[in-house]
């Protein structure tokens, strides 16, 4: 790293859907860390050091640069940089969740967005006081990596059955996980282009634009499976699904999930593309 050499970077949220290759790609690259997890992992590399926490209130430690590598850690990112005054860099995943589920049927979805977007600005509101520089990702759908994403439960689903309905067109565009620990990794080493302000707030696409169709038909290629595509109506596939779960079956997938499928959760890169040189691989699951 280019900056303070000696000085540990302080990871959180190492669990989440890219923490791992974001951990590892740090390590590759020489950087001592301290990662705070619920759950210590059987992981062990040199210059790494484990702290177990329960991500309730902040842990006793000081840095210079706070990565934090999944969205569901955002809360303890806010309430962590309140407590350490030699913070001079902040890295945060969030997600683009805070724009797509905005308005979502569903009121938990909802409460997960507000959480977030109270995060995102808990988090720039102190930076911007103290002068901190904060680079804040909203990627897209992340696979790819050792964590489940929500690409498992579809090749779980064509592993089973050989067949998915279909009830959209909406447009997706999944980030490779390692694209992703690339660019924290270049960002942690304070790599990029002139900052306009110490606060930025970046969106994240994969390399390819796709519809839902193709989406799948990628994910089951990728698995080894000849699947077949029902197309089937929305209202029906819900009606459905509302059956199954008074039954105790496919409780995981909901009426707003079916619906989504007719939705463009596509965002505008070209922000990060023209400052970070942010150019991610097509989708190849």
């Amino acid at each position: 790293m280019s900056d303070h050499d000696t000085a540990p970077l302080l990871l959180v949220g190492p669990g989440g859907p890219a923490g791992h290759e974001i951990l590892a790609g740090l390590l590759d690259a020489g950087a001592p860390v301290i990662a705070v997890s619920p759950d210590v992992p059987g992981y062990s590399r040199p210059n790494l050091t484990w702290m177990q926490h329960d991500l309730v209130g902040h842990a006793r430690i000081q840095s210079h640069v706070m990565i934090c590598a999944d969205a569901e850690a955002l809360p303890l990112a806010a309430r962590q940089v309140r407590a350490m005054p030699m913070l001079r860099r902040i890295i945060a995943l969030s997600s683009a969740s805070v724009v797509f589920k905005q308005r979502s049927a569903d009121p938990g979805e909802r409460e997960t967005v507000e959480r977030l977007v109270e995060s995102e600005q808990s988090l720039a509101e102190t930076a911007g006081k103290r002068g901190i520089e904060l680079t804040l990702l909203r990627p897209t759908l992340i696979y790819g990596g050792r964590a489940p994403s929500a690409l498992h439960g579809i090749r779980s689903w064509l592993e089973q059955r050989s067949w998915a309905p279909i009830a959209g067109n909406g447009l997706r565009q999944p980030v490779h996980a390692d694209d992703l620990a690339a660019l924290v990794r270049q960002l942690a080493a304070g790599s990029g282009s002139e900052r306009g302000s110490p606060v930025e707030t970046l969106s994240l696409g994969g390399g390819e634009t796709l519809q839902y169709p193709e989406f799948v038909r990628r994910i089951a290629s990728g698995a080894g499976i000849d699947a077949t595509l029902v197309r089937m109506p929305a209202w029906l596939i819900a009606s459905a699904l509302r059956i199954a779960h008074r039954l105790g079956r496919f409780r995981s997938v909901t009426p707003v999930m079916i619906a989504r499928q007719r939705m463009d959760l596509v965002v505008d890169d070209t922000r990060a593309r023209e400052q970070l040189g942010w150019n991610p691989r097509p989708f190849r699951p």
